[in-house]
């Protein structure tokens, strides 16, 4: 179901309903689009490793590809669950995600001085580079 599906961790059980909310570049490329609506997960992917991330499912077409391509972009989740079920027990089976590595400081300087400077930009700015992984042209990236 376009806007309203979203792709999760194998761990999670389809069917269950999330609330989302996030501000996403939907209407144009910049995220100022307030995004809160309830959620049903309703598939898994490879990519969607641990308990807070997600795929938002837009639906198929060029508007679609377009608005998904977009998205990659810090939200907030609640996933709601009957009162009856016990939670301190259900969270002491839910797998926290990895921990990000160590980096030396002395790597982190080695790619600084080797980094090509951008135009207009020093080596100290551009010494970094953020990874992007590829993601399908119906689905925007959403992690919490």
């Amino acid at each position: 179901m376009p806007g309203r599906s979203i792709a999760v961790d194998k761990i999670h059980v389809y069917g269950t309903p999330f609330f989302i909310e996030a501000t996403l570049p939907v209407e144009s490329a910049k995220p100022t689009t307030p995004f809160r609506r309830l959620m049903i997960a309703q598939d898994t992917g490879s990519a969607i490793v641990g308990p807070a991330r997600a795929d938002l499912y837009w639906g198929a077409g060029d508007d679609a590809a377009r608005i998904a391509g977009r998205i990659r972009h810090p939200g907030r989740f609640v996933m709601l669950l009957p009162r009856e079920l016990d939670m301190v027990e259900a969270g002491s089976h839910m797998p926290l995600p990895v921990a990000k590595p160590k980096i030396p400081d002395a790597e982190i300087r080695k790619e600084q001085v080797n980094a090509k400077p951008e135009a207009g930009r020093g080596a100290e700015e551009t010494g970094t580079r953020k990874s992007r992984r590829h993601v399908g042209p119906y689905r925007g990236r959403l992690r919490s």
